[in-house]
């Protein structure tokens, strides 16, 4: 089996839902706003990487590539972007992944976004995300930058152009800056990597178990329900899902990471 960290980590928050997006192959139709805002502005850092600039337009996340031009992008040098590996696991499985980037002396660049303020309580959770620890199993680096960009919360105004706003939302970044844009710098050692594949490895064993025996192993993490503050994209088809019906917010299809 091939999986990404973000595959194993929603089978370890809630079988329910990975049985919905993995088995069964449910995608919702509809794009989440904060998840669009988050597309558009890796792909915005992608161009500007590969040609030295991006096209802008008049977006949220054109003034958030804006201010990541202004205040990270000068500080190193990326040599590859969007880089796809992957690494044997045990019998037979693999791990995938992406990376955002690398600069020219080895480090890891990866590219987040959030709704909230950037602060001490944001990088605590961020140094616990499994993520770092799949990325540098992956490519063997033990050093990682973070670049976190808060997405703007400031709203257009009555009689605003588009332009206005979107020169206000730049300028927006010039206020504490730290705590809407900024460079963390994680490190891990050679120990805690490998622990952490010994872990993937357990968790593999887990994963193709509970596909073998079927849905009654695949069952719900209520705590999930309500994650990050969200409802779980599932949850209108999580107590009577019938898998011979069509729902009309849901395609199927085969979920590509």
């Amino acid at each position: 089996m091939k999986v990404s960290i973000s595959r194993v980590k929603l089978f370890k928050a809630c079988r329910k839902a990975y049985e919905f997006k993995y088995v069964y192959n449910l995608v919702p139709k509809q794009k989440p706003e904060a998840l669009e805002i988050g597309l558009g502005y890796h792909a915005k850092l992608e161009e500007l990487y590969k040609t030295g600039d991006f096209v802008a337009d008049f977006s949220k996340e054109s003034a958030m590539a804006t201010a990541y031009k202004k205040y990270i992008y000068p500080r190193f040098q990326v040599k590859a972007v969007e880089d796809w590996v992957e690494m044997p696991l045990e019998c037979g499985n693999t791990l995938i992944g992406r990376v955002d980037g690398r600069t020219d002396y080895g480090w890891l660049v990866e590219h987040k976004t959030t709704s909230q303020e950037i602060g001490p309580e944001y990088e605590y959770n961020l140094h616990w995300d499994e993520q770092i620890l799949a990325y540098m199993a992956l490519t063997d680096a033990r050093n990682i930058y973070y670049t976190v960009c808060r997405k703007p919360t400031i709203r257009i105004k009555r009689g605003e152009s588009e332009e206005e706003f979107f020169n206000r939302m730049v300028a927006w970044y010039e206020e504490d800056t730290e705590k809407k844009i900024t460079l963390m710098k994680i490190s891990r050692t050679d120990e805690e990597v490998k622990n952490f594949i010994n872990d993937l490895n357990d968790v593999m064993v887990q994963m193709n178990f509970a596909l073998h025996l079927g849905p009654r192993h695949m069952y719900r993490n209520t705590a999930y329900c309500h994650c990050w503050g969200r409802r779980c994209e599932y949850s209108s088809i999580c107590l009577d899902y019938d898998p011979d019906q069509k729902y009309l917010e849901f395609e199927k299809k085969e979920v590509e990471e």
